[in-house]
C-alpha cells in the first residue's frame, strides 16, 4: 500500500511523459506563483509580456537614522524579476544599475531618471524581456543623512545582540545595485557571542548479553557532525561534546562495501578484530551497503532557503546560493525546480521550472539577500505545498532546506518543530536539511527536523563539502531506496559477555519498535552505506544458571543481525537476517583497512566527547592507526586523507 495520501491531479500526472517535461494545467491556487513562461510558438502570454510596461511612482521616508527614497511600480504578470535602469542628468543614455525580485527599489538622494522593465525566462531557459517603463525623474532634497555614532551602535547591539554596519545612502532592499554607494545590511552575530545549540544524548553503555541480548536502533546516514566539527577545528573553536555524534564521524566516509546483488536493497559485510582502545575487548564492524541506482529517477526539488538576517555572512547565504547553482547544473529537463525563501514571511521565488533551467535559477538566486527574522514554520508549509502541487509519481519528491536553524518566529522549540514536521511524512515528500554557518547554528533544530521528517541532515562548511554532498553523492543525498530502516542485533551469550554500541545515541529504539511498522526510522539513499561498530567483551565460558535465558550451546555464532525496511512509499516492511560467525576474526594489525578507518574515526570522536565512554582514548591513538596503514590500502576503500589532516589539526590546536 502506498503511503502517499494527497491526491495528485490528473493534469499533473500527465505532465510528465516519457518524452519529457510539459507545463501542467494545475488546479486553482490561492495565489499566482512565479513560473517560467511557456515557450510554445504563438503563446499569447509571451506577446503580452513583451508589451507590458510597469508604471512607476515615488515614495520617501524620513527615518531616525537615514532618509529613504524608494520608487515602486505595478507588478507585471509572469515576471520573475525586474531590471532597473538609470540616467544621470549628465549622461545621454540609461544604463542597467540593478536587478530585483521586488517591485520596489531604494535609490540615493540625487538627481536622476529611472526606468524599469519586467523580465522572465521561458521553459527553454531563454531570457524574455518586457517593455521599458516610462521614465521617472527624481530630484535630490535636503535630508537627514545616516549617522553612525556610539548611541546607534549601542542600541543596535542591545536590541539584537549584533552590530549594524552603516553607509551614506539608501536603506536595504532585496536587490542588487552595481552602482550602490552602500547600504545597511541585516545584523550579524557578534564574533564573540557563540549561541550555537546542540542536543545532549547519553552514551550507550555496556549491556549484559545474557540479560539484554537485543540491541535495537535506527540507521543513520547523516554526516553533519563530522563536517561541523571540522569547521570548528579549522577556525580554532572549542568543540562542545554534544556537537560530536560518533556514528556521523564513522559514516562520513565511503568504505566501498560489497554491492548488493539480486533484488535485495542491502548487502552486509562483517569483520571481527581486536578493539584498539580496549585490550580486553573485541571490535565488531557491520557494513551495510545500499544498492546504487540502475536508472536515475526524475526529481521534483523545492529549495527552501533561509534569508533571515542571521544568514548574512559569507559562509551562509552566499555559500547556499553557490551550492544550489552547482546542484542545478546536474539536473535535467525531466526534473522540476522551485525556490521558496523565508525570513519574516515566506516567498515563492520560482515554481515548477525545468531542472536544467540554469540561467533562471542563477539569475534569481544571485539576488537573494539576508534580512529580517526567521519564520521557518511558514516557509516549510509553503515548500511542502509546492512540492505536493508539482508531485511526480514514482519520482524523487523532496524539499531541500538550507538554513542555520535559527528559527525565531512561529514554531521555534526543538520538540515542537519535531511534532510539526512529523505531520509532513505522509505527503510522500522527503526532506534534506543543509546546515550552514558559524556562531549561531542551531544543530539541535536541524537534526530534529531531518530525524522526524523523512529526512537527512548535512552540514556544509565549504564549496568542497557542497560538491561532495550535492554533486558527487547526489543520488545518496537526494534519492531514497529504503524507508524506515531499523537494525536489531541479537547477541549470543555463549560468545559475548557484554557489548556496547558505538554511537547512535540519538537513534536508540525500544526492542518492540523493530516490528512496529508505525514507528518511524531513518531513510537510506541510493548507494549509501551504514557502518555499525560494537565493542564486545568475549564470554569466558558457557552461560549457566540464568533466570531468563538459557545457554544456546552454539559457540560459533557471535550474533544474528536483522534489518527491517520499507520500499519507498510503502507502509508494510520487509525483513532481512544475517548470522555472523566467530571465524571472521582477524588481528587488528591485519584488519581490513575499512575497519581501521572506521575505528580511527570512532576513536577521534570519542576523544572529543569528554563526558562519554572511552574518555581515555586520545586523538594521537586515532592518528597512529591511519599512519600505520598502507596508503594504497586506504585509497582502495575510498578513503581520502581528510580524517588524517583533521586529527593533525586538532592535535596542533590543543598543543598551542
Amino acid at each position: 500500500m502506498n503511503k502517499r495520501i494527497t491526491a495528485v491531479t490528473a493534469a499533473a500526472v500527465m505532465a510528465l511523459s516519457a518524452g519529457g517535461f510539459s507545463v501542467p494545467a494545475y488546479a486553482e491556487r490561492p495565489e499566482k506563483w512565479p513560473t517560467p513562461i511557456s515557450d510554445v510558438k504563438g503563446n499569447k502570454d509571451v506577446k503580452a509580456f513583451k508589451a507590458a510596461k510597469p508604471k512607476l511612482s515615488m515614495e520617501e521616508y524620513e527615518g531616525r537614522y537615514y532618509f529613504e527614497r524608494t520608487f515602486t511600480w505595478t507588478k507585471v504578470d509572469n515576471a520573475l524579476l525586474y531590471y532597473v535602469y538609470k540616467k544621470d542628468d549628465s549622461s545621454k543614455t540609461f544604463r542597467l544599475v540593478g536587478k530585483t525580485l521586488d517591485n520596489s527599489y531604494s535609490i540615493p538622494n540625487e538627481d536622476a531618471s529611472y526606468k524599469v522593465r519586467a523580465v522572465t525566462y521561458d521553459y527553454s531557459d531563454e531570457l524574455v524581456m518586457g517593455a521599458l517603463s516610462d521614465p521617472l525623474k527624481v530630484r535630490s532634497v535636503d535630508t537627514i543623512r545616516p549617522v553612525y555614532d556610539e548611541i546607534y551602535e549601542e542600541e543596535a547591539e542591545e536590541e539584537s545582540g549584533a552590530v549594524y554596519y552603516t553607509a551614506n545612502s539608501a536603506a536595504p532592499s532585496v536587490s542588487y545595485r552595481s552602482d550602490s554607494l552602500g547600504f545597511v545590511p541585516a545584523p550579524v552575530p557578534h564574533p564573540d557571542k557563540n549561541t550555537e545549540e546542540y542536543s545532549h544524548y547519553d552514551d550507550n553503555g555496556y549491556r549484559d548479553a545474557a540479560k539484554t541480548p537485543l540491541s535495537t536502533f535506527s540507521a543513520d546516514v547523516d554526516t553533519a557532525s563530522y563536517a561541523n566539527v571540522r569547521r570548528m577545528t579549522e577556525t580554532g573553536r572549542i568543540i562542545p561534546s554534544d556537537a560530536v555524534r560518533i556514528e556521523e564521524f564513522v559514516n562520513y566516509f565511503d568504505y566501498n562495501y560489497t554491492k548488493p546483488t539480486g533484488d535485495k536493497p542491502f548487502s552486509v559485510d562483517l569483520e571481527l578484530s581486536d578493539c584498539p582502545w580496549n585490550k580486553n575487548a573485541q571490535l565488531m564492524s557491520v557494513g551495510i551497503q545500499a544498492r546504487p541506482l540502475d536508472k536515475e529517477p526524475s526529481s521534483n526539488l523545492v529549495f527552501l532557503i533561509d534569508v533571515s538576517g542571521s544568514m548574512y555572512s559569507d559562509d551562509k547565504l552566499p555559500l547556499v546560493v553557490d551550492s544550489i547553482q552547482e546542484l542545478t547544473k546536474n539536473l535535467t529537463a525531466n526534473d522540476r525546480v522551485s525556490i521558496v525563501t523565508y525570513s519574516g514571511e515566506e516567498r515563492v521565488v520560482l515554481a515548477g521550472a525545468k531542472g536544467n533551467q540554469i540561467n533562471a535559477v542563477t539569475a534569481l538566486t544571485d539576488l537573494l539577500e539576508a534580512s529580517g527574522s526567521t519564520n521557518g514554520e511558514s516557509g516549510i508549509n509553503m515548500a511542502y505545498e509546492i512540492a505536493e502541487n508539482y508531485f511526480i509519481e514514482g519520482a524523487n519528491n523532496r524539499v531541500i532546506m538550507a538554513t542555520d536553524g535559527d528559527l525565531n518566529v512561529g514554531i521555534s522549540d526543538k520538540d515542537e518543530l519535531a511534532k510539526f514536521i512529523e505531520k509532513k511524512r505522509d505527503t510522500g515528500v522527503y526532506l534534506t536539511v543543509l546546515g550552514f554557518g558559524t556562531g549561531n547554528i542551531k544543530d539541535n533544530k536541524m537534526e530534529a527536523l531531518a530525524k522526524e521528517g523523512n529526512g537527512n541532515y548535512y552540514y556544509i562548511d565549504s564549496e568542497t563539502e557542497a560538491e561532495k554532498v550535492l554533486v558527487k553523492e547526489k543520488n545518496g543525498t537526494l534519492v531514497t531506496v529504503a524507508d524506515d530502516v531499523k537494525i536489531q542485533v541479537e547477541f549470543n551469550p555463549d560468545v559475548v559477555s557484554q557489548y556496547r554500541l558505538i554511537g547512535y545515541d540519538s537513534r536508540r529504539l525500544e526492542n518492540e519498535d523493530f516490528d512496529n511498522d508505525a514507528k518511524d526510522a531513518a531513510d537510506v539513499g541510493a548507494g549509501q552505506s551504514v557502518t555499525v561498530l560494537y565493542e564486545i567483551i568475549p564470554a569466558k565460558g558457557q552461560t549457566k544458571g540464568l533466570k531468563y535465558q538459557k545457554s544456546t550451546g552454539n559457540k560459533n555464532e557471535i550474533c544474528t543481525m536483522s534489518i527491517r525496511y520499507k520500499d519507498p512509499g510503502e507502509t508494510d516492511s520487509k525483513k532481512l537476517s544475517y548470522k555472523f560467525r566467530t571465524d571472521t576474526y582477524v588481528p587488528f594489525a591485519k584488519a581490513d583497512p575499512r575497519l581501521r578507518v572506521s575505528a580511527s574515526a570512532a576513536m577521534f570522536a570519542m576523544s572529543l566527547r569528554e563526558d562519554g565512554y572511552g574518555t581515555d582514548v586520545t586523538a594521537e591513538q586515532a592518528l597512529k592507526i591511519l599512519k600505520d596503514t598502507d596508503k594504497k590500502d586506504l585509497e582502495q576503500v575510498g578513503y581520502s586523507d581528510d580524517l588524517m589532516k583533521l586529527i593533525e589539526k586538532h592535535i596542533n590546536n590543543t598543543a598551542e
